[in-house]
């Protein structure tokens, strides 16, 4: 099947009528990235397939005439089930990339998902095939603050201690055993024998000192490691840790898959990961991610012995997934619905000398963005409105749109455009559009402007935005990862709040941290979360409420950290 002849019906689709189309070879130069000379030898080639009649234009500059067989639509559900036939989901991906009708790909959405979700083959072996929407950033646990990638990194590798969000403690992983003294300064680990790296190395302690010293000033985690006075590999299996000062929650930091160890005879690499992982990198390119059960892993072997992440649109991708979104065509599966332990939320940038700085301007906003109207005008389900980090914590908000003319008035705005950016993602360019065009009744300029992840990894927007569109999900661990919300240099609240808000913030988790109750921790967090709506720091927006649906044969479903599925748990009837 030649890939060529659906990336040149594409480009003239639109342009098409009665399975016939004009165009000039100069077209079909910039489609095929050739010459001319091998356009017309390629569209001779396809008369000859019987795929189409070529009329060439008479005269220099004139355009030709295609005429097809076949009506695209039916090419295309004919191309979709030889894929299916063939096992060959490369070439169907590469078909779903280009700019065909999302409808027409909705229509053979039942036959694609024979070719993901699971599959066994003649070795015996269970594979689940699912889809990602766009290119990984980096997979290194110094650099990491995307959710997906984290979870990637935690498949891949392990932290020497696990959270048990059961019991809400600290259980052991790649260290067996630990000793801490009375003043939380001293801490010595027991590593575990025989531990293989997936190069087959032997993990030894030497190989923990080396991973938490990749951790330097330029990392967005250096906050747990910087009081580290000094690491003593004691022997190859013990390990200890001198802290410049008390600290009961270091314990915690150490569960972290950003703290998966990581060897120290190879330099690091995160297209070759190697780690102690249940699963091992096999393959990662811009098409596909394929991990492997490691069959020497110190723990549970996983029961799934190949997971593949094929690279689709996002337009297609929730017709594909095993964890697709309800769709109209399902029949059939474990439907899984849970709210997301995160939050998206609208951030001001205090760093640049604006009128968000005006408490007055930025309770006008409050009131603008009514989350329930928003669903409601873009024609989505009901979400759970968030007031917290936490959804449990959450109640409604009341909003008055009554009193925005009053309070631009207080604040002294004049009209000056403000910049608003989102991720590039249709949810979140939605939103911004949404918010532009009800601010603009009122007065308010915005101009909507997207980013991807590079751009947010690179810090591109920050000196741009005004505000900002976007989301926070924790891990299992809550404690922790509100600590690292606003430990975390890369993320959104240190970078986008003045000194003396974030210092009022430190305050708090300077106590928080050192706190050993957790009723008393969660008072903290209480009193940090007060004092962000006192001043509308941010704006709490909505937990997103995440509908699932499963194959039937896919057992033991956990979700995890971020809100994904724990592949090493899952196995097959």
């Amino acid at each position: 099947m030649d890939l060529s002849y659906f990336a040149m019906r594409a480009h003239l689709l639109v342009r098409e009528k009665e399975l016939t189309v004009s165009f000039k070879l100069e077209e079909l130069e910039d489609v095929w990235f050739c010459t001319k000379r091998n356009v017309k030898r390629k569209l001779h080639q396809l008369v000859e397939q019987e795929k189409c009649a070529y009329i060439p234009g008479k005269g220099r500059g004139n355009a030709s005439t295609l005429i097809f067989n076949q009506p695209f639509r039916e090419e295309i559900r004919t191309f979709a089930r030889w894929c299916m036939e063939q096992q060959k989901p490369e070439e169907l991906i590469q078909l779903l990339q280009l700019p065909i009708p999302k409808a027409w790909v909705t229509n053979v959405s039942k036959d694609i998902r024979t070719l993901f979700g699971i599959q066994a083959t003649n070795q015996h072996k269970d594979i689940l095939r699912t889809i990602i929407s766009r290119d990984l950033s980096t997979l290194d646990p110094v650099h990491s603050s995307i959710t997906f990638e984290n979870h990637m990194i935690k498949q891949l590798g392990d932290s020497l201690v696990n959270y048990d969000q059961k019991t809400d403690k600290i259980i052991p992983h790649l260290a067996h055993h630990w000793r801490v003294n009375d003043t939380f300064d001293e801490w010595t680990f027991y590593l575990r024998k025989g531990v293989r790296f997936h190069h087959q190395g032997l993990m030894t302690s030497e190989d923990v000192a080396y991973t938490l010293r990749r951790f330097t000033k330029s990392s967005p985690y250096y906050w747990k490691v910087k009081d580290i006075k000094e690491m003593e590999c004691i022997s190859p299996h013990i390990i200890r840790f001198s802290l410049q000062e008390s600290n009961p929650f270091f314990l915690r930091y150490l569960s972290s898959s950003n703290l998966s160890i990581l060897p120290k005879d190879v330099p690091f690499d995160d297209t070759q990961w190697i780690g102690t992982g249940a699963f091992q990198l096999k393959e990662r390119n811009k098409k596909r991610i394929v991990l492997e059960a490691f069959d020497s892993y110190f723990f549970e072997r996983p029961f799934l012995d190949r997971v593949e992440f094929w690279k689709i649109p996002s337009e297609t991708a929730q017709t594909v997934s095993y964890n697709i979104q309800t769709g109209e065509d399902i029949q059939e599966g474990i439907h899984k619905r849970e709210v997301e332990v995160g939050f998206r939320f609208l951030a001001f940038n205090f760093n640049k000398q604006t009128i968000v700085h005006h408490p007055a301007f930025r309770k006008a906003i409050y009131h603008l963005m009514d989350v329930r109207q928003v669903q409601k005008e873009l024609g989505r389900e009901e979400v759970l409105e968030a007031s917290s980090f936490f959804p449990w914590k959450s109640k409604p908000r009341q909003r008055d749109t009554h009193k925005i003319d009053g309070l631009l008035k207080e604040s002294g705005y004049q009209g000056q455009t403000l910049k608003l950016y989102s991720l590039d993602y249709p949810n979140a360019k939605e939103e911004a559009i949404w918010l532009q065009k009800h601010a603009a009744q009122f007065g308010i300029n915005i101009s909507a402007h997207h980013f991807n992840l590079q751009d947010f990894y690179q810090f591109s927007f920050d000196n741009e935005a005004d505000l900002l569109l976007m989301g926070e999900v924790s891990t299992l661990d809550y404690h922790l990862s509100f600590l690292g919300a606003f430990y975390n240099d890369v993320l959104i609240f240190r970078r986008f709040f003045r000194n003396d808000q974030v210092a009022n913030i430190d305050q708090h988790l300077e106590r928080f941290k050192k706190e050993e109750d957790k009723l008393k921790r969660e008072e903290i967090m209480e009193q940090i979360e007060a004092y962000i709506k006192k001043e509308n720091l941010i704006l709490f927006l909505q937990h997103p409420i995440k509908n699932r649906i499963f194959h039937p044969m896919i057992q033991s479903i956990h979700l995890e950290s971020y809100g994904q599925v724990d592949f090493k748990r899952l196995w097959i009837v």
